[in-house]
């Protein structure tokens, strides 16, 4: 018999195990872990780093997994480390952001209203419409929503650079009626999120 490799949350399966399937963690590391998780009151996590035998990268990897979302490392994909929902989906602002998703659900996109759109608008540069449209997108495509991000910023388009996509063609090439199928174009890393660039 098996010894549990940490608490199962109900949502999925336990992190330990999924560490150990990926070849990240040994079955004798894991025994470890639970030793210091009891002996200690330390979350399964918390007890992996302090004992070195885990990065969090690791534990992102595993949590990511266990709640099906999908999840990037740096350097594996081009999307812009800007994009903290897909890099670190289990941070406290990402918690913000699926928060704020959730108010959204709620309040903006009621199934009665049959609302589908939502526009991120500020009045001045840098004040973070980029920011939280990308990661607001990326945690609409979390929940396995079929997401398209617009870029509306004609003088100060991002959107782009963030998801490292073309920005030959897009919304004003579709706007002048010269847009086809190529001006929304999906991100590779991400399988719901599409993106159609300024």
């Amino acid at each position: 018999m098996n010894a549990p490799t940490s608490i199962d949350t109900g949502s999925g399966r336990a992190i330990g195990a999924i560490l150990i399937d990926a070849g990240r963690l040994s079955p004798d590391g894991a025994e470890r872990i639970l030793r210091a998780q009891r002996e200690r009151g330390l979350r399964f996590g918390d007890a992996a780093i302090s004992l070195g035998l885990l990065k969090e990268s690791d534990i992102q990897f595993a949590l990511s997994r266990q709640f099906d979302y999908p999840f990037l490392q740096a350097g594996e994909s081009a999307v812009s480390d800007e994009v903290i929902a897909a890099y670190r989906p289990f941070t406290h602002q990402v918690e913000e952001l699926r928060a704020l998703r959730s108010q959204l659900m709620l309040r903006w996109f009621d199934a009665e209203a049959e609302r589908k759109t939502l526009a991120i608008v500020s009045p001045e540069r840098g004040e973070g419409r980029s920011f939280i449209a990308a990661n607001l997108a990326v945690v609409f495509s979390q929940l396995g929503e079929r997401t398209l991000l617009i870029d509306a910023d004609m003088r100060n388009p991002r959107q782009h650079t963030l998801f490292s996509v073309s920005n030959r063609v897009g919304l004003s090439e579709t706007l002048a009626g010269r847009g086809g199928p190529d001006a929304v174009q999906r991100v590779p890393a991400l399988l719901d999120l599409c993106v159609m660039p300024a």
